[in-house]
């Protein structure tokens, strides 16, 4: 079985940036900064590269006396974000089901055929 991970999701940053996202829909681009650790180029670099794979949207808006930029997950984003989830956890399931006395889930050993 050959499982793909979504590359553009799958850098760490970006896949922070996903999953905020995924979990409040929106957040301003201050908020997701200081949320994730990030530096003002760093986030503006991984949201643009969720842009350009149409994941993230951005717009200005008034907020108080000065503009402010938002970014949210669009329905395609949600999708690849989900997609992305599922092909990892498939891909650590294979992993775990075929290493050697490797924990289960829950803390027990995986039981053997």
């Amino acid at each position: 079985m050959r499982i793909e991970l979504d590359p553009v999701i799958h850098q760490a940053t970006r896949l922070r940036i996903m999953a905020a996202l995924f979990r409040n829909r929106e957040a301003s681009f201050t908020a997701l900064r200081d949320g994730l650790a990030l530096t003002d180029g760093n986030l503006g670099s991984h949201a643009a590269t969720l842009e350009k794979a149409g994941y993230v949207a951005s717009r200005r808006v008034l907020a108080g006396l000065s503009f402010e930029v938002r970014y949210r997950i669009t329905p395609e984003g949600s999708a690849a974000f989900v997609a992305y989830t599922r092909a990892l956890q498939a891909l650590l399931d294979a992993a775990l089901a075929a290493a050697p006395d490797a924990p289960a889930r829950d803390g027990a050993p995986l039981a053997r055929p």
